[in-house]
């Protein structure tokens, strides 16, 4: 499940900032330490699967263990909530939740963390530059790097805002045995987000 939930979660640890970085060092912090966990987000989530139909979606994060993915297309997909450590899904649009499973140790906030310091480990061919969407410049950080015993090549490029260093825009192509998928967030604040707290 990496894949899907790890690019998201990425976005939560605490976010430093860094001076003199070379381009790989900032890559890798990027990587590890996302937007900052302070923030609430929305994000717009397009999932490209090879030889598949592409989805979307939106995903609501107040931080790393609280979460929950509205489906957009294919519209009638199951919603996804994750709360206190237990996962839940929702057939109609969020009025109601069942619980799927309590989560494991690995897919904790620290465990995520834990990983993506060790998938950093294995960052190359990283490269900065800029790029203008829809009038406004941001610095472009890319490379390539592996996980799960290098099962798994991941190539991330995100879009920084220059004043802030926010993270406005990221994308992720994701290779691994018999699978390959490109995904596409756009993220936005979220202040004063709430999201379900089932019983």
């Amino acid at each position: 499940m990496k894949p899907i939930f790890g690019a998201a979660l990425l976005l939560f640890a605490s976010a430093p900032t860094a001076l003199a970085e070379t381009c790989h060092e900032k890559f890798v912090r990027l990587l590890v330490h996302g937007n900052g966990a302070d923030t609430p987000v929305k994000i717009h989530v397009t999932q490209e699967m090879k030889g598949g139909k592409p989805t979307t979606n939106y995903n609501h994060q107040i931080g790393p263990d609280h979460w929950m993915t509205e489906m957009i297309e294919p519209a009638n997909a199951s919603w996804t909530l994750v709360h206190d450590n237990t996962m839940y899904s929702s057939t109609d649009k969020g009025k109601s939740w069942q619980k799927v499973r309590t989560l494991d140790a690995a897919h904790s906030p620290e465990a995520v963390a834990k990983a993506l310091q060790e998938d950093a480990k294995t960052a190359r061919n990283a490269a900065c530059g800029e790029d203008e969407v829809d009038g406004v410049a941001f610095d472009t950080v890319e490379a390539d790097y592996t996980a799960f015993q290098g099962q798994y090549t991941y190539h991330n490029r995100y879009w920084v805002d220059r004043e802030t260093g926010w993270i406005a825009r990221a994308t992720y192509k994701t290779v691994g045995p018999n699978f390959e998928m490109f995904t596409t967030q756009v993220i936005e604040k979220a202040p004063g987000l709430t999201l379900p707290t089932p019983e």
